[in-house]
């Protein structure tokens, strides 16, 4: 999965890069209970690109914040849900 901690509208928000089905309210919170220890104190946003844009899953409003992002200059990174969050290391944010 791609991830990136970008700051939008001031507050510093964890973006993860997932598949569409992800972003629904059916799969969308079990995984943010997976990234929260990756990202630990941050928001997080699971966002897929869709063939009309994005879709964006959050515990948080998310359609103001995801208008402010310009995802094609992100520079995203790898995270590895496999390993554990001691293991991962420290993102490169």
């Amino acid at each position: 999965m791609k991830s990136a901690c970008i700051n939008v509208g001031g507050s510093l928000v964890a973006i993860v890069l997932v598949d569409s089905a992800d972003t629904l309210p059916e799969r969308g919170p079990a995984l943010l209970v997976r990234l929260q220890p990756y990202f630990p104190a941050l928001p997080i946003m699971l966002v897929s690109v869709e063939d009309n844009g994005f879709r964006a899953f959050a515990t948080f409003q998310t359609s103001e914040l995801l208008a402010l992002v310009q995802l094609e200059h992100v520079n995203f990174v790898e995270v590895d849900l496999s390993a554990r969050p001691d293991d991962a290391g420290a993102l490169p944010f």
